[in-house]
């Protein structure tokens, strides 16, 4: 069914041209899921969105990470566009220098770039009820002169992951420190002694790259984190010709894969008997990894995770176990007590230290993590509604729209965050149903489509009993849960669920008001 699905949206073509009208547009971002939306709406909807894009250039997530052993950790083939695959790749695990040229290349192929305002600032988003749009308001970077926008349908996707934490105590360090987000590659490395805070996602990786350069490398761990193999290797040029030539022979590669990753969702799962074979076959996986990766048994120790698999993030690496066991690597594994200006005391003292860098994650906002969604910009919509005064018990339909917030969609929103599987395809559902409603819209020449509040509150209610039964809700201090346990970044199920709830736009969903008549 999913795969039919598929082959079938990837070559269907609407007919847009008939329609009479065609609502403005206005796109927030040119990462992913920015990018997937423009070239969507162009190519099948007709309609050329204005896109505003806070960087230099494309890319999102993969222009501004720029640290040293920066890859994807979904196979290559899978972390891209279903209607613009690439049998290029080089990897089974994309760099990402590759994956940015990939994207540039989609950007250039559906003529996006043209429409795009780089270096632009979303501001405000406000709604107008009484003329029906939005007013954007966006300023150049580093000023504050603001120019106003107007458009019938916004779509969001300024990334989900996209601002650096910094806790406030490391500021107090007066040497070289930047977050991995921000890689300052004007600092020579090469001879210095090297803090990193963390051990998650992104530390995995720079840990390894930076290792052989730097004297020495001391890795400050609150947590240690679920590793599994990498098993990284190149495609060999016949293959990728083979994928080239030989019909559907890399839309069958790639679509195993998906089922691959779909069948290990059943690892999150918890209190049935097939999720809980599936559990510990991943646990054995991930400890076999570690006890024949780690030689020193006082190292591997500290390398153990304590909570149960999947409550964080599982990552994937060949090359970190091994770095940890260099001479000149250290793994710390006492509570930072205080920051000074030239080190970091713990309880067993203080280690001088030339430069810092925080591997911290990113600020996914419980303090409101819809208004991190779109900060710095204030979004408002219906009677005063404001994304500010979402903070908890948030909720969402599908993770995309939202009520008091007509002919606004959101793209990575609340809830559709994956542990398992690629977010592109993600991103795609949530695209092609934004793109059903705009159809909608000009087919019975409606001015706003807007979620009831019923649907959405009835949705969210079952999403949230479906994530109670994942590890996801369980305690282990992870960011995917507030501080009480309630989970707003991940979807509660396999990615075939998120498509079953996404493929049919339903106007019985949602209020709709048509179009005021224009007087002749």
């Amino acid at each position: 069914m999913f795969l039919r699905y598929r082959f079938d949206n990837n070559n269907k073509r609407e007919d847009a041209n008939a329609m009479t009208w065609k609502p403005s547009v206005i796109i927030v971002g040119a990462g992913l899921s920015g990018l997937c939306a423009a070239a969507k709406l162009k190519k099948e909807l007709n309609i050329e969105a204005t896109v505003f894009e806070l960087e230099k250039d494309v890319g999102g997530t993969w222009l501004v990470n720029t640290y040293p052993g920066c890859a994807c950790d979904v196979p290559s083939h899978l972390y891209s566009f279903s209607f613009e695959p690439s049998t290029s790749w080089n990897k089974k695990y994309a760099g990402q220098e590759e994956i940015l040229d990939y994207l540039r290349m989609v950007a250039n192929k559906y003529d996006v770039m043209r429409h795009i305002q780089f270096q632009t600032e979303v501001r405000k988003i406000h709604w107008n009820d009484e003329q029906k749009h939005y007013e954007v308001d966006v300023s150049k970077v580093g000023t504050n002169d603001l120019v106003r926008h107007v458009a019938e349908v916004v779509i969001s996707g300024p990334g989900a992951l996209r601002i650096p934490n910094y806790p406030e105590k490391f500021r107090s360090f007066k040497g070289p420190s930047f977050h991995t987000a921000k890689w300052d590659k004007s600092v020579n490395l090469e001879g210095k002694k090297v803090a990193i805070i963390g051990s998650g996602a992104s530390a995995i990786q720079v840990v390894p790259a930076i290792a052989p350069k730097v004297k020495e490398l001391l890795v400050y761990q609150r947590s240690p984190s679920w590793i599994v193999p990498r098993r990284n290797y190149n495609y060999y040029t016949i293959v990728k010709k083979f994928f080239e030539y030989v019909p559907y022979s890399q839309y069958l590669y790639r679509s195993a894969i998906f089922l691959y990753n779909e069948l290990t969702f059943l690892t999150f799962g918890r209190n049935t008997w097939l999720t809980e074979t599936m559990s510990k076959v991943a646990l054995r996986l991930a400890t076999r990894h570690r006890v024949t990766s780690i030689q020193d048994d006082e190292l591997r120790e500290k390398l153990t995770p304590k909570y149960q698999m999947g409550c964080k993030r599982i990552l994937v690496s060949d090359d970190f176990y091994p770095a940890m066991q260099r001479d000149n690597v250290r793994l710390i594994t006492d509570g930072i007590e205080r920051v000074v200006d030239d080190g970091i005391i713990t309880a067993k003292g203080k280690e001088d230290i030339d430069v810092l860098i925080l591997a911290t994650g990113f600020d996914v906002g419980y303090l409101g993590y819809v208004t991190a969604y779109m900060a710095p910009a204030k979004v408002e919509g219906e009677n005063g509604a404001n994304f500010d005064g979402i903070i908890n018990n948030i909720q969402t339909y599908l993770g995309i729209c939202m009520t008091k917030y007509p002919n606004m969609y959101l793209l990575l929103g609340p809830n559709t965050g994956l542990g398992h599987n690629s977010v592109i395809f993600m991103i795609e559902c949530q695209v092609d149903f934004a793109l059903q409603a705009i159809k909608k819209m000009m087919e019975d020449n409606l001015a706003t489509l807007e979620v009831k509040e019923s649907v959405q509150r009835e949705f969210s209610q079952q999403l949230k009993m479906n994530l109670k039964n994942t590890v996801f809700a369980t305690k282990c201090d992870s960011w995917y849960a507030d501080a009480n346990g309630d989970v707003y970044t991940l979807w509660g199920g396999n990615c075939i669920s998120y498509w079953n709830h996404t493929k049919e736009f339903d106007i019985n969903h949602f209020e709709s008001t048509p179009r005021a008549k224009k007087n002749v």
